[in-house]
């Protein structure tokens, strides 16, 4: 017999002496080494636990049923990151009151976050936006807020805050100008290939009006291509009223228009104030935005020092 049998034999020996001292083993006939390891586990056990749970005579009286333990599940302890969200830079962002109907609505404040990943707390009474999240997002969100108040001077309701906020792409539609008094009316189909609609005194204009007060190219509505959506812009000496409100001039930019505006061709407080169109948008062509996926942020090295503690 080689020195590895005698090793094994001597081994064997040890482990039967080892398990002779524990109550209820030792009258027991030890497992038959022929047999698979699972039943010679339990036979093992069956002589320390007896069935129904309680211990053997010998083996203390303290012990109780074997949990249920899945080896394969590891043990896992929850974790609390309710502290991190306290650290996150915040602001306050004012909204005037006769805007809060129109924005503070539980889709909007959806829509922000989606686009920003900006958190959004309503707060009425106050007339105020609270934005929570990093300074980038911070950003995004006021800049959003900002267009959706600059737009809404002349005119506001809540399908167009929803479009300032989240607009679809406008890719063709016609604009029918329905004079409010005895103008000439007119329309056209704006597109990519003629995305302009001048009213005017020129003769060139897509309408024209032969009267003093106009200006010879007075203003344009636009289709924008890359913003998706009808503008308006004031070419004028006398000025052009959107809502009863003037626009600003063409050097400083273009303000949305939406189904049903009221466009005047001169000052309603000055003059007659039906002597110009209600605008109407029919669109043709529409794509949807491709969904943008809020920036993700950076944990902050306080925050990080925070998580640090809390998995120690």
């Amino acid at each position: 017999m080689g020195k590895r049998d005698i090793d094994d034999d001597d081994d064997d020996r040890g482990k039967r002496s080892r398990f002779s001292g524990f109550g209820g083993f030792s009258n027991s006939a030890p497992p038959d080494d022929g047999q698979p390891a699972e039943i010679q586990l339990d036979q093992m056990l069956a002589g320390f636990m007896p069935a129904g749970g309680a211990a053997a005579p010998g083996f203390g009286t303290n012990i109780g049923p074997i949990p249920d333990i899945d080896p394969l599940k590891p043990a896992t302890t929850p974790m609390d990151f309710s502290r991190l969200g306290n650290s996150l830079p915040s602001e306050e962002f004012p909204v005037p009151r006769d805007m809060v109907e129109y924005l503070m609505t539980p889709e909007n404040r959806q829509i922000i976050l989606e686009e920003t990943g900006c958190d959004v707390d309503w707060a009425p009474d106050e007339s105020k936006v609270h934005l929570k999240g990093s300074a980038e997002q911070i950003r995004k969100a006021q800049r959003l807020l900002q267009r959706v108040l600059m737009h809404c001077n002349w005119g506001r309701s809540e399908n167009k805050v929803r479009r300032l906020l989240k607009p679809p792409i406008i890719e063709s539609a016609v604009v029918r100008m329905s004079p409010m008094n005895t103008l000439p009316p007119g329309q056209k189909t704006l597109s990519q290939t003629q995305p302009v609609l001048v009213i005017g005194k020129d003769k060139a204009s897509d309408i024209a009006i032969p009267a003093a007060i106009v200006s010879r190219q007075h203003c344009a509505l636009e289709l924008d291509m890359e913003r998706g959506a009808v503008y308006v812009i004031d070419c004028s000496t006398n000025g052009t009223f959107l809502n009863g409100l003037r626009l600003p001039p063409k050097s400083s930019g273009k303000v949305l228009v939406s189904h049903g505006d009221e466009l005047l061709l001169q000052d309603p407080a000055n003059g007659d104030q039906e002597f110009g169109y209600v605008v109407n948008i029919q669109e043709l062509n529409v794509r949807e935005r491709a969904k943008l996926q809020a920036p993700r942020r950076l944990l902050t090295t306080e925050e990080s020092a925070t998580m640090g503690r809390d998995f120690q």
